[in-house]
Order: C-alpha cells, then structure tokens, then sequence
C-alpha cells in the first residue's frame, strides 16, 4: 500500500474547533468546523486575480477574521491541484497559477497554531469517513466532479495516497474518442469531458451557445433537449470512469460530490446504466452510488477531517 497521510506534531488531544479553509477554482470558502462537523461563522470570498501573493491576501483575511472571534485548536485547507501533504507544499494548480508553494509553513509562522494542507477530493473522502455515508465502510471512493474532476480513495481504513503521494486522478481516466483536450495534455479524459468546462464545450457544439454548466442544467430542468442530452453524456463519461476504478478496487461504495453533483437527478440514471455495463458484475455485486451527505461543504468540512485524521497517527514534524 502507499504511504498514510502523515499526523501533525504537536496537537492538542481534545479538539474544539478548526478553522477550515476550502480554496476553490472561482471561490475561497471558510468556516469554523468543530469535532462534530459542525460549520459555524461560514464566510465566502471570490479571488480578483490568480496568483500567491493574491491567495496569501485572501486567505490573511479570512484567518483573521476568524481568530478574532473564535478560539481554534488548528488550520485546516483543502486545495486544487497537485500537494505534497509531508512537506506542506501545494505544489501546483494551473488555474491559480501556483507551483511549489510553501503555504503550510507560512501560515503556521504566521498564526502559531498547527496547520494541515491536502488535496480537496482526499479531504472529501475524509470529511465523508468522518461525517458523512462512508462511517462505517473502510473501502470507498470519493469522485469530485465541479470545475475539474479528482478522487480520494480509502482502501482498508486508511486513504491511499499512492507511492508519490498523488493517487486518485479519476479525472485522467481516457473516457472517449471524442478530441477532448485536457489541461494535462492528453485527450478524451474524464475531467476534459465531464467537468464543467467540458460540459460547457459540449453544450455549445450543440447549440451554438456558451453557457456555464449550472445555465445548461437549468435549462435540462426546464426540459430542453440539448441541455438534457449534454447531462445524460455526462453520465455516460462518469459511469465509464467509475466502472474502470472500481475494477482495479473492488471498493462497495462510490460516493459523487463537487458542483455537478448538485444536478445528479440529470446524469444519475445514464451512469448507473454505464457502471452496469462496463463494470465486472460478478466480482462487485454489493457496488452502491451515491451524492455526498456533505453537499457543498463537503471540502470544507473534509479540511477539518484531515486534522482529525492525523491525531490518530503518531506525529510528525508538521
């Protein structure tokens, strides 16, 4: 198996609040979460420009504004992109226009208190072991699926991070034929397909018109054929990823979060159809697919898990 998550050095054995901080593609959400999962004090800030120092601003002022009114026992964030969770490093996100970015080590210097940093779908997968479906199931996949498309994977009780740290990228899954560039290079992957943009793109090959994704499922609500054909296709791609993941995993349960999944009833049945046939039936008959209990705060709520997850290792410098 890969290497665990590793625990924070030094943290108190009674946890009262976090501060979790959830840095998004469009957005930087923030709340204080406490031990039951709890979100108090929830505050939204949209970034006006991408960038470190840009970052650092936003989430200055959040940290403080929380620390003036509430004592916490630790930060937490979830993060897009690639991180090194051992060393704190967010080591990239094309969209924020981040690489190597020492963000544990600067807020720790900054507010004294011990700070965890992790990829957000890990984070979901956390936040959904500790509050959510995946209680008492020691072997599930969490997919997000928003502006991009990634995973956390729980094997045997633990989540895998795999041998460098960045198992999971469902979103690199080859989906389609279909000439889907991604931002990683390649074509026809799930996250190129499936994730808003992608929805976006297909909608507009269709129709002529650029619409963001969460304009096209108003529109399949409303019963427009184009819409809704772009949502059953984004079923399809989902369900074809899935199916590949959960046979190399053999994991009973899926769990879907992410802005899409707030339209599951548009692309649930196209992809349960498509995990039904492209899945090994024999070897994974208990499979159950399901839309996160966290909703949106799954990530925020997750950043918080990851701290509590951590005090259950022995520690490490962190």
């Amino acid at each position: 198996m890969g290497k665990q998550i590793p625990p924070l050095a030094g943290a108190a054995t009674t946890v009262t609040n976090i501060l979790a901080i959830d840095i998004g593609g469009s957005k930087i959400l923030a709340g204080v979460v406490d031990s039951s999962g709890e979100v108090r004090g929830e505050k939204i800030i949209i970034p006006e420009k991408p960038g470190e120092a840009a970052l650092l601003t936003d989430i200055y002022s959040l940290c403080d504004s929380f620390l003036n009114d509430f004592e916490v026992s630790a930060i937490g964030l979830s993060i897009p992109g690639i991180v090194d969770a051992e060393k704190g490093l967010w080591l990239e996100a094309v969209f924020s226009k981040v690489r190597n970015f020492p963000l544990r080590d600067i807020l720790k210097e900054k507010y004294k208190l011990p700070v965890c940093l992790e990829n957000d779908a890990n984070n979901c997968a956390l936040g959904e072991k500790f509050f959510g479906f995946a209680k008492d199931c020691d072997d599930f996949i969490w997919l997000t699926v928003s502006n991009g498309c990634g995973a956390g994977i729980f094997l045997n009780g633990k989540l895998f991070t795999g041998a460098g740290g960045h198992a999971g990228e469902l979103g690199h899954i080859c989906v389609t034929d279909e000439d889907f560039i991604c931002p990683c290079g390649n074509k026809g992957c799930l996250e190129a397909s499936a994730a808003g943009p992608g929805i976006s793109r297909r909608y507009k090959a269709l129709s002529g018109e650029e619409l963001s994704a969460k304009e096209i499922a108003a529109r399949a609500v409303s019963g427009e054929e184009n819409a809704a054909a772009v949502f059953r296709k984004t079923g399809e791609y989902l369900g074809t990823a899935i199916a590949a993941a959960v046979n190399v995993t053999n994991v009973p349960l899926v769990i879907i979060g992410g802005g899409i999944s707030m339209n599951y009833d548009l692309f649930c049945e196209e992809m349960e159809r498509t995990v039904q046939k492209k899945i090994y039936l024999t070897a994974n008959k208990s499979l159950q697919i399901m839309r996160t209990k966290l909703g949106y705060q799954a990530s925020l709520i997750g950043a918080a898990a990851n701290y509590l997850y951590r005090l259950q290792s022995a520690p490490v410098e962190c």
